[in-house]
């Protein structure tokens, strides 16, 4: 399903469900993380990419302060009222939309009541960051109806707030920003501390294969924030040794090498994961700029078997994946994608080899584990956006 039908099935929801017209749209592409694992929260380096695959969010402004708000994945409708927020257990995919609500109206903008329907084929649960494309899409919604202005990097900063901080994931900043920020047939080059972006093209020929394992992709929350802790404890062990250490982007391969063996084991091998993790990102920046696709696609093989060996976000299903793909004509590279434990693995892969790509890895999959694999042959696109309906 194309983004014009999904504008076009979100407007007939509008009427028959909630009785209502399509005013504005919120559209937010869904990400795709290709070098750069778990390096946001450090400070450091991302290659990302907005895809082809959408969050929409249309409906208008109502008088009052209740929020009516339908969710077409979920089959629900679901009221509150946006003067009085709590988490809700029963509904946890409106926590993402009462979190950007609740953030909004602390930074300053008003919200009364208002009529939304949320269409969308970004996969849940694979990885690909449903959860931000929500978060872009219903700001992106809410600043056409209500009439105010958000700039991108502060519509990034919102985005993330509302997950850490109403959802409880302590996610970075690189879920939201890749949404925002994407440009067509790039990848974005994200420097998560400065919070600055620039696209790095990867040309017309090359399609972004995304291969779901089907591998249960629940990623709690303390899951995440405990490999977060780590990577902040080694953080504070290297200011120690270094000057001018806050986070793990300040430390490099030669300062880990120095330094590394003294570090609790616990914590070591996460540390080392992001440290090259970040250099990684860069070398592969340089590899695209120079047209070399095959040295960004041993990139990306040696930052998944660094996610397996070192960081443990990994799993049975997803390393099958990337080592049926890697053996598979047309592909450059392959690796986990997101925060690991399951869902996606993201292959970069000749445009005209693509479809056959697909079809085989998806058939040696299922015979190598009984799972049948869900395959998504996507391009990088142009970031999130407001419209009028």
């Amino acid at each position: 399903m194309d983004l014009t039908q999904l504008k076009t099935d979100a407007v007939e929801f509008c009427e028959t469900v909630l009785c209502s017209k399509a005013e504005v749209f919120g559209i937010a592409p869904g990400r795709v993380e290709v070098l750069g694992n778990h390096t946001d929260y450090n400070g450091g380096f991302v290659l990302s990419a907005a895809i082809d695959r959408y969050l929409v969010v249309t409906g208008r402004k109502t008088s009052g302060e209740i929020a009516s708000v339908y969710s077409d994945a979920y089959e629900r409708l679901y009221q509150f009222n946006t003067r009085a927020i709590t988490p809700d257990g029963t509904a946890p995919w409106c926590n993402y939309i009462m979190g950007v609500i609740d953030v909004l109206q602390k930074a300053g903008h008003p919200l009364g009541g208002f009529e939304a329907v949320i269409a969308g084929n970004v996969p849940l649960g694979a990885g690909l960051s449903s959860s931000a494309a929500l978060e872009v899409a219903v700001a992106s919604f809410l600043s056409g109806v209500f009439g105010f202005k958000l700039d991108q990097p502060e519509l990034a900063r919102l985005c993330r707030s509302a997950e850490n901080d109403f959802v409880g994931m302590k996610c970075g900043i690189m879920d939201q920003w890749s949404s925002i920020h994407g440009e067509a047939d790039s990848l974005i080059f994200l420097d998560c501390r400065e919070l600055t972006s620039e696209p790095v093209s990867i040309g017309e020929g090359v399609d972004l294969v995304l291969a779901d394992t089907k591998a249960s992709h629940e990623l709690l929350a303390s899951t995440y924030n405990d490999l977060q802790q780590k990577c902040f404890e080694a953080a504070k062990f290297f200011a120690k040794y270094k000057e001018g250490v806050t986070e793990l982007r300040d430390v490099t391969a030669a300062d880990f090498e120095e330094f590394g063996s003294h570090l609790p084991e616990e914590i070591q091998p996460q540390a080392r994961h992001v440290i090259y993790e970040n250099a990684r990102v860069q070398d592969g920046v340089a590899a695209l700029r120079q047209g070399d696709l095959a040295e960004m696609g041993r990139l990306m093989l040696e930052s998944h078997a660094s996610s397996r060996d070192y960081f443990g976000n990994s799993c049975r299903e997803l390393d099958v994946m990337v080592e049926i793909a890697k053996g598979l004509d047309g592909c450059y590279g392959a690796r986990l994608s997101g925060g690991g434990f399951g869902g996606c693995t993201v292959n970069l892969v000749e445009a005209e080899k693509a479809e056959h790509f697909a079809k085989h890895l998806a058939s040696k999959y299922k015979a190598a584990t009984g799972i049948a694999p869900e395959m998504h042959i996507c391009r990088a696109v142009d970031g999130a956006r407001t419209e009028t309906a």
